[in-house]
C-alpha cells in the first residue's frame, strides 16, 4: 500500500534499482578516491617507515575505528531521522534534528579528543604498544586528536548532503579530501621526514576535510540550514543516538577484534606478524569494507524515506538489489587480491617476511568477506528503518560474537597459524544469519504491501 503522502522526491518516485545504483555507486565513486588513498598510504608507510611504521598504524587502528564508529554512526542516526521526516513532508523537523545533531557531535568530539590526548600514554599501553612502537603511538595519538573533532563533524555533514539529494557533492568532497591527505603523507614522509607524525596528520586530514560538507547548510536559503540554536530536541536526539548505536557497535566490535589480534599476534608472533595483520586488516580488508559501507550509505536514505512513506514494495526491491550488488562487488575485488596476492603485498613493503605472511594469510582472512559483509548491509537496513535491536545484533555478530572469541580459541589451541581462520569462519556464520533476516524482512514487507 502506498502512502497518501504526495511523492515529491526521487526517493519515492524513481526506479528503485536505478536509484540505488545511483546513490550507491556515486557514493562509491567518492570512496574510490579513499580506496586509492588507503593503498597509497600503505605503500608510503611501508616503504617510508618500514615494519615499525606499519605495526604502529596497526596498533593505532582502534583509535581510528572509534572515530569512524562514532562519526559515521552519529551521521547515520541523525540523517536517518531527518530522512524519515523528509519522507513525511516535514522539512522543519528534518532541519531541527540535523542542527541539533551537528552541535551535539561537535561538543562531544572536542571533549573526547581532549580526553584521549591527555591519557595518550596509558592508552598506547592498553593498545599493546611496546618498546619503540609505544613512543611512536603516543606521538601519533596526540597529533591525531587535533583533527579528531573535524573528522566527526565532517562525517555527519557528508551523510546529510545525501539526504539533501546532493550525493555528487558528497562524493567530490570525499575524493578531494583523499587527494589532499595523501599528498600530505608523501610530503611528510619523503620530503620533510616527519616520520609517524606525517601519518597522524594524514589521518586527521583524510576525514577532517569532510567538514567542508557543511558549507551548503550555512546558507539560510537551504531548507536544512544550520543555526546557533543550542536548545536541543532531546527526544529526537536520543532517538538519533540510539539509531547510531548499531553502526558504532559494529565498528567498535571490529576495533576489539583488531585489538585482540594485535595482542595475540604480539604474544605468539612478532612485529612482522603485527605488520602483516596491519596490511591485511587496515588496508586490504578496509578497502573491501569501504565498498560495503559505500553501498550501505547509498541505500540508507532511500530505505528511510520509503519506510516513512510506507512504500513496502520498493523496500523489497531495495533489499534485493543492495545485497546482490554488494556480494558481487566485494567478491570481484577479493578475487583480484587472491590472484595477485604476492605482488600486491610486495607493493607495500620490501620486507620479504611481511610480504609472505600478508599474501598467504590475507587470502584466508578476506576470502569470504563478500558473504560475511551481507550482515553489514542488513544491519544498515534495519538501522535506516529504525529497528535498532535487530541492527545492533547483526552489527556485532561477525566480529564481537564470532571472530573475537574464535581468534582466542584458535590461538590457544592451534597456534599462530590458526588465528587467521577466525574471520572466514565468522563470515560463514554471519552470512547464514543475514539470509534468515533477509527472508523474514521480505515476507513482512510483502504482507504490509498487500494490507
Amino acid at each position: 500500500m502506498k502512502s497518501a503522502t504526495s511523492q515529491t522526491n526521487e526517493f519515492e518516485t524513481k526506479n528503485v534499482n536505478k536509484l540505488f545504483l545511483k546513490y550507491g555507486f556515486v557514493t562509491l565513486a567518492g570512496m574510490l578516491a579513499q580506496c586509492v588513498m588507503v593503498m597509497l598510504e600503505a605503500i608510503f608507510t611501508g616503504n617510508g617507515l618500514g615494519a615499525l611504521g606499519l605495526a604502529t598504524v596497526s596498533i593505532i587502528m582502534p583509535v581510528e575505528l572509534l572515530n569512524d564508529a562514532v562519526g559515521t554512526g552519529l551521521g547515520i542516526g541523525i540523517t536517518t531521522i531527518a530522512a524519515q521526516y523528509k519522507g513525511k513532508g516535514n522539512d522543519e523537523k528534518a532541519r531541527k534534528i540535523w542542527n541539533d545533531g551537528f552541535w551535539f557531535t561537535l561538543i562531544f568530539s572536542v571533549a573526547l579528543a581532549i580526553l584521549i590526548a591527555v591519557f595518550a600514554n596509558p592508552i598506547a599501553s592498553i593498545l599493546g604498544a611496546k618498546g619503540p612502537i609505544k613512543q611512536m603511538t603516543v606521538e601519533f595519538i596526540r597529533v591525531f586528536m587535533i583533527g579528531y573533532p573535524f573528522c566527526f563533524v565532517g562525517q555527519v555533514g557528508v551523510s546529510m548532503l545525501r539526504v539533501d539529494e546532493k550525493p555528487g557533492m558528497a562524493s567530490w568532497i570525499t575524493a578531494l579530501s583523499a587527494v589532499i591527505a595523501i599528498a600530505e603523507l608523501y610530503w611528510g614522509i619523503f620530503i620533510v621526514h616527519l616520520g609517524i607524525i606525517a601519518s597522524a596528520i594524514y589521518y586527521g586530514l583524510s576525514l577532517g576535510l569532510f567538514t567542508f560538507s557543511i558549507i551548503p547548510f550555512l546558507n539560510p536559503k537551504n531548507k536544512y540550514h544550520l543555526s546557533l540554536n543550542l536548545k536541543f530536541n532531546w527526544a529526537d536526539l536520543k532517538r538519533a543516538i540510539v539509531l547510531s548505536l548499531p553502526f558504532i557497535l559494529i565498528t567498535l566490535s571490529s576495533a576489539i577484534y583488531n585489538w585482540l589480534m594485535n595482542l595475540v599476534l604480539g604474544h605468539f608472533g612478532n612485529n612482522n606478524d603485527i605488520a602483516a595483520f596491519g596490511l591485511i586488516n587496515g588496508y586490504i580488508f578496509y578497502v573491501l569494507n569501504l565498498v560495503t559501507q559505500s553501498l550501505m550509505q547509498g541505500m540508507q536514505p532511500i530505505a528511510s524515506d520509503n519506510y516513512g512513506a510506507k512504500l513496502h514494495g520498493r523496500l523489497i526491491q531495495l533489499l534485493r538489489i543492495s545485497i546482490i550488488t554488494n556480494i558481487i562487488s566485494v567478491a570481484f575485488l577479493t578475487i583480484i587480491f587472491a590472484l595477485f596476492a604476492h605482488p600486491i603485498a610486495a607493493i607495500f613493503t620490501s620486507n620479504a617476511t611481511v610480504v609472505n605472511i600478508t599474501a598467504t594469510s590475507g587470502i584466508i582472512v578476506v576470502g569470504l568477506t563478500a558473504l560475511g559483509s551481507s550482515v553489514n548491509m542488513m544491519s544498515g537496513y534495519y538501522q535506516a528503518i529504525g529497528k535498532a535491536g535487530a541492527s545492533t545484533f547483526l552489527g556485532v555478530l561477525k566480529f564481537l560474537i564470532c571472530a573475537s572469541p574464535l581468534a582466542l580459541l584458535l590461538a590457544y589451541t592451534v597456534g599462530i597459524k590458526g588465528i587467521w581462520f577466525a574471520q572466514p569462519v565468522a563470515d560463514i556464520i554471519a552470512f547464514a544469519v543475514a539470509m534468515i533476516f533477509l527472508v523474514k524482512e521480505i515476507r513482512l514487507n510483502r504482507e504490509e504491501e498487500y494490507k
